[in-house]
């Protein structure tokens, strides 16, 4: 699908509100629910959800997005690192933590262009993700 037609889509359906929450983008489901499992444990003051394409984000959020979006680069469609550029083209104060299991070193420059705040392997203690999402929400 076309970005175009995405943002056509966005707006025809009211997109979701997620003021100070944190949208997961991750395309593998044990995961998503892992993570959404941890980081609505970690961060119980503020909504979590989770989707399963940087195409259904745009249709359900629209130019809405949370304080912060944790993506993965692997999506199966548009991949995270040119989702991310749309997201800070919608709206640059959107904080973009992509967690991966690729190595940084080939991607992690690609992903600053694109405007993301931070990098996070999974294979790393998912201590080191919680703490760049608090470090982010400030």
């Amino acid at each position: 699908m076309l970005f175009e037609e995405l943002t056509y889509q966005c707006t025809m359906t009211p997109p979701v509100q997620m003021r100070g929450g944190i949208l997961i983008v991750e395309d593998h489901a044990a995961t998503a629910r892992l993570l959404h499992l941890l980081l609505s444990e970690a961060f119980s003051a503020i909504p979590v959800e989770a989707v399963s394409s940087a195409e259904e984000m745009f249709v359900k959020f629209g130019g809405a997005f949370p304080s912060v979006v944790v993506m993965d680069i692997s999506l199966s469609g548009m991949n995270g690192i040119e989702a991310t550029r749309r997201i800070k083209a919608i709206s640059p104060t959107i904080e973009v933590v992509i967690h991966s299991n690729l190595e940084p070193g080939i991607y992690s420059d690609a992903c600053i262009k694109a405007g993301a705040s931070a990098y996070v392997r999974k294979a790393q203690p998912k201590s080191q993700l919680i703490a760049e999402i608090r470090r982010l929400l400030g």
